[in-house]
Order: structure tokens, then C-alpha cells, then sequence
């Protein structure tokens, strides 16, 4: 049986959404490993992916602080092994400053289900709306296949067998809205992710499943 490793928060940004029925579909056994548990480490973990969630922490310039940089070093350790590796949201950013690219701060929070402009190297799979919640802004590593943008960021990049996604591909309605009531967020941009994504919650599980298949089948 394969093996993933899923670093997340306890209570926060940790439900697995459409990512976790992939895993009981493909017969993945999950191995969680929480950052409130220190030291966070992988050395002793065996496991055949590390799926990196998402997390209110920041390795933007000037907002890295001590906890984010020693997963920054876990990463970058994990795909020097050549591991495969994908990171949502957050873990998309430290992926990016594991391998040299920059997170930057925004001026406000970026929320939406919206389309991504596309280069040549993109999946088909990739095309149509995704569900993005973040206030950091990747630019990729130098060399990296990026295959998908946001006028304001690189939002799904390769290097090696290492993925970064800025889009919550996890995201259910349901899930959403536990996150808006976590941290108090009661705006019209949540509101249309939570109804967009429950409209559509058939159609993104699908999509979701075909894209991890391209990643693994990639790798």
C-alpha cells in the first residue's frame, strides 16, 4: 500500500477535502505529522509523497518566522531526495522558498473561484475554476515549469518531482465556510467561493482526482 505523508495543522486548515477521497480511491494510507507538534520532523517517516497543506503561518519576506523557516528546511530536504512532493497554498510557498523563488505579502487577501492563465506545458486538466484563499504571492524558482498564473502570482509550478499549488484543490463548500467562521470572514467573496464550489462540488472532486493522477502518473 502507498504511503502519504500529510503535514498540516491539529484544527485548522487540515480537513482533506477532495485530496482525502483521492486517497481512499487510489488505497493511500495517511500518515499525519502536525506542525504544533515540535520538533516537526521527517527523518524518521517513511512515506512515498508529502502532501503539505495549507496554514495561517507566512514565509513571505519579512513574515518568515522561526516555526515556517524549519519546514522550509524540512522541504527543501525531502525533494533534494527527489521525493515527490505537493504543496497546497502555504506549502506551494515554502516549496517556492525551499528552491530559491519569492513570497511576497499582498496589500489585502485574494478569494475566488477563478480560471488561471495557462502556458503551453499546462495539463488540460488545469483548465477551469479554482478556488484561491491567500494573501501571499509566489514567484517560482528559477528553471521551474510554471504551467499556470494569476496576473498577480505563479500559481502552479514544477520542479523535479516537486509541485506547488496555490489553489485550495481540497476546497469543499462545506469547508470553506468552517474556515471563514474560524477566522471571522463574513464577505461577499466567501460567500460566492462557498456557493461556487457547492454548485460545482461533483465537476472539482473530479477534477481534483484527474489532476493528483496526472501529478502521480508525472512523477
Amino acid at each position: 500500500m502507498n504511503r502519504a505523508v500529510v503535514l498540516s495543522h491539529r484544527s485548522v486548515a487540515h480537513e482533506l477535502g477532495t485530496i482525502g477521497s483521492w486517497f481512499e480511491l487510489r488505497g493511500y494510507q495517511v500518515v499525519n505529522i502536525y506542525r504544533e507538534d515540535s520538533p516537526v520532523s521527517l527523518e524518521d517517516v517513511e512515506g512515498d509523497i508529502l502532501f503539505v497543506l495549507g496554514s495561517p503561518n507566512s514565509v513571505a519576506n519579512g513574515y518568515c518566522l522561526a516555526p515556517a523557516q524549519h519546514e522550509i528546511e524540512l522541504v527543501h530536504q525531502w525533494v533534494s531526495s527527489n521525493r515527490p512532493y505537493v504543496g497546497i497554498c502555504f506549502g506551494a510557498q515554502v516549496l517556492a522558498c525551499a528552491l530559491g523563488g519569492r513570497v511576497q505579502r499582498m496589500d489585502q487577501t485574494f478569494r475566488a473561484l477563478t480560471d488561471m492563465t495557462l502556458t503551453p506545458s499546462a495539463p488540460k486538466v488545469l483548465q477551469g475554476s479554482w478556488a484561491v484563499w491567500h494573501e501571499d504571492a509566489i514567484t517560482a524558482p528559477v528553471g521551474a515549469d510554471v504551467m499556470a498564473r494569476l496576473p498577480h502570482a505563479d500559481t502552479f509550478f514544477r520542479v523535479g518531482n516537486a509541485w506547488g499549488i496555490q489553489p485550495h484543490i481540497e476546497f469543499t463548500g462545506d469547508i470553506v465556510e468552517r474556515l471563514a467562521t474560524t477566522f471571522k470572514v463574513d464577505t461577499p467573496d466567501v460567500v460566492a467561493l462557498v456557493e461556487g464550489l457547492r454548485a460545482s462540488h461533483e465537476e472539482h472532486t473530479q477534477r481534483t482526482h484527474q489532476l493528483l493522477d496526472f501529478i502521480i502518473d508525472y512523477s
